[in-house]
């Protein structure tokens, strides 16, 4: 429909201008005839315009193909062109004289060569030149999206195998701590410690296909780790959980403080003094989650974090939040260590 009142309005611009040319020169003008008389010039190319549109899409080019496409295009213009030409001498003769015979084709056909001819090859390029401009914008954004698409796809895999790395090597620790309460005979600790286990197993399966969680799932995840941390470690930890802020409007990788969590416990367990203190505060406001975890260290201890833990969670924020966030790990006064972690709100990941 647009293309149709597309070449209409070029029809009725033409016609004006032309009318108003006759009417310059005191020569007799009637602008209802001009105007169906530049009808077939430019009404035939609401039906040719579509066909080189179609052309440009079937007939793709390639460097390595050039004199294919050169050839493939210069057929196709011909062929359209006869269909243009053809139909305008037949519209033509309709109009002047109401009937289609030799005499009145072969007049028509004269008319035609008499025309400016070079308009419809301009034409015709400025069509065509528009076409494979579509063309090529069409498939520029096709193959953006794809590119998007696979590359959130590599982004899904890579975030997988590294959450891949984190539950085994979680469940392993764990494990070890419910052995540990085992070998000391506290069964019933032991036995607490297996259902608080089962429900963190739980949330583990529950978000296998989730990369971001509502942070107090995240929370309840954690306390159940610290809940099995201080039946094997006893006095050693002395653990605190501050919260402050609209948490449930948070969100946050799974599993992604479990690891520092369980680094501050790392430190902490290994002094020989008890009531080491481990502190935990999570605060969320309408621009940024902070999370601050301080704990006591050995003034031997090289800070240089247990395992695949810390490595893991900075590879992750690195995909999920590129330059957006903050992690720091410093040393601060009386032999204490501090985890610092910024996280922007409103990513939305899944």
């Amino acid at each position: 429909m647009a293309n149709a009142l597309f070449w209409l309005l070029l029809n009725t611009f033409a016609a004006y201008y032309n009318y108003r040319m006759l009417l310059h020169y005191d020569k007799p003008a009637v602008y209802t005839d001009i105007w169906l008389e530049y009808l077939p010039w430019w009404g035939n190319w609401a039906l040719i315009a579509p066909l080189v549109f179609t052309s440009t899409q079937l007939i793709p080019y390639k460097k390595e193909r050039i004199s294919t496409f050169i050839c493939l295009n210069i057929l196709a213009s011909l062929m359209l062109f006869f269909l243009y030409w053809f139909l305008t001498i037949i519209e033509v003769a309709l109009i002047k004289h109401g009937a289609v015979n030799l005499e009145i084709i072969n007049e028509a056909f004269e008319r035609l060569l008499l025309s400016p001819l070079h308009i419809d090859f301009l034409i015709y390029l400025s069509v065509f030149c528009t076409g494979y401009a579509i063309t090529y914008y069409t498939r520029a954004k096709q193959h953006a999206v794809k590119n998007d698409l696979l590359a959130k796809q590599l982004l899904e895999i890579e975030l997988q195998s590294l959450r891949s790395q984190l539950n085994p090597h979680f469940l392993f620790n764990t494990l070890n701590t419910v052995a540990s309460l085992i070998r000391l005979d506290e069964k019933s600790k032991a036995v607490k410690a297996l259902s608080e286990l089962s429900q963190m197993l739980r949330k583990v399966l529950e978000n296998q296909n989730h990369q971001l969680i509502p942070l107090p799932q995240e929370i309840e995840f954690i306390e159940s780790y610290l809940t099995i941390q201080k039946m094997r470690f006893e006095d050693k930890l002395l653990t605190t959980v501050n919260l402050s802020g609209n948490l449930h409007d948070c969100q946050i990788p799974f599993m992604l403080l479990q690891p520092l969590v369980e680094n501050a416990v790392q430190h902490g367990c290994q002094l020989e003094s008890n009531q080491n203190k481990l502190t935990l505060k999570i605060a969320c406001d309408d621009k940024q989650l902070s999370v601050t975890l301080i704990n006591k260290i050995s003034q031997t201890d090289e800070h240089q974090g247990f395992g695949i833990g810390i490595t893991n969670c900075r590879q992750r924020l690195d995909k999920i939040y590129q330059q957006r966030y903050t992690l720091s790990l410093n040393e601060i006064e009386n032999d204490y260590f501090e985890t610092r972690l910024t996280l922007p709100i409103g990513v939305h990941y899944d």
